[in-house]
């Protein structure tokens, strides 16, 4: 009898050791084909798109209104059925972001993809073609297009630098978006194109950054851009009188991480990072500080360099630069460029 006990327990023993290493082996597997995973496990509901306050509030409700629930769905269980190492809340999180990186193509004249996590969602949502030509039309009036583009990845810190801007301008900044795009402001702008801002007038430039096709065509996004150039050129006037911000940087704290963002830029590029990255950040390992990439959790690249991207789109009337798909790492700035709906 004793004998019997004895192999029983050693049995369950064996059964619980097994089931214990399959376990470890599989949360192994999905945190490799999937960084974010860790992340987002406890991670709190994705955001609304866009707040009231913000200046892209009437673009959201375009946006929203031009996507039907039933498409919404049948994408959120194409994606869950292909990608089964993304869990139903960070799926909730990626889509929430494909749709605010919707709404800066219609405010931006280049938006290079900064995310893979992101990128991968917009992939299967391309699935459906007709669906996803009749939300480009009522959203934008013309196609967004998506281009993966070959070559070798190609550093975009200009780039990155007003993505980082018009985002936070537009939806803030959370820990678990800088999960997904990556660290933000490690790149600063360029101080010739924001003394051009100073200027009345410059949104409908040759040069401009803005997407002047949908500026003209769309009510929603002339109030988004011009909101976004008002507050743009009161933080320029503020650097031009080298009034330095005068509280302790905090990326909670919107309208002074925008300030700091601009002044630095301003008037010391060459040691903007450490201006503008708080000390408990710059201290983490985690994705808070990290960007677009594999190793900081947001399946694009590695944690040394945020601005790295994976496709190319445009607009119709865009003359979207082309960028690449990329392995590249997250902290410089690389990667494709998106003419979101297009411009001169």
């Amino acid at each position: 009898m004793n004998t019997i006990v004895s192999v029983l327990i050693s049995l369950l023993i064996v059964l619980f050791v097994f089931s214990l290493i399959r376990k470890v082996s599989s949360t192994r597997k999905i945190h490799r084909l999937n960084p974010l995973a860790r992340s987002f496990r406890k991670a709190p509901d994705a955001p609304s798109l866009a707040e009231p306050e913000s200046p892209a509030y009437d673009l959201a409700v375009k946006l929203e209104k031009s996507i039907s629930a039933e498409w919404a769905n049948s994408l959120k269980q194409r994606v869950l059925a292909e990608h089964p190492y993304i869990s139903e809340r960070e799926y909730e999180w990626r889509w929430v972001e494909l749709k605010r990186f919707f709404v800066m193509c219609s405010v931006l004249k280049q938006v290079p993809m900064f995310s893979r996590a992101v990128d991968e969602v917009w992939h299967e949502m391309l699935m459906y073609t007709q669906e996803y030509h009749q939300f480009s039309n009522r959203f934008l009036g013309q196609m967004l297009h998506h281009a993966p583009n070959g070559e070798p990845s190609i550093p975009m810190p200009n780039e990155r630098a007003w993505f980082d801007l018009v985002y936070v301008e537009l939806f803030g900044w959370n820990y678990h978006n800088a999960v997904i795009w990556g660290a933000f402001f490690r790149n600063p702008l360029p101080k010739e194109e924001l003394e051009r801002y100073s200027q009345p007038g410059s949104v409908l430039e040759p040069q401009s950054r803005f997407n002047t096709w949908a500026y003209e065509k769309s009510p929603e996004a002339r109030k988004a851009i011009d909101k976004i150039i008002d507050n743009l050129q009161l933080r320029i006037e503020l650097a031009e009188q080298q009034l330095t911000p005068d509280r302790k940087m905090d990326f909670r704290d919107t309208d002074l991480l925008l300030t700091s963002a601009v002044f630095f830029s301003f008037n010391d590029p060459d040691n903007f990072v450490d201006h503008m990255v708080p000390e408990q950040l710059a201290n983490r390992k985690d994705t808070s500080g990290c960007t677009s990439a594999s190793a900081c959790g947001s399946g694009g690249a590695d944690s040394s360099n945020p601005s790295c991207s994976s496709s190319h789109c445009s607009g119709s009337h865009s003359s979207g630069s082309h960028c690449s798909s990329s392995s590249c790492s997250s902290g410089s700035s690389c990667g494709s460029g998106c003419g979101g709906g297009g411009g001169d």
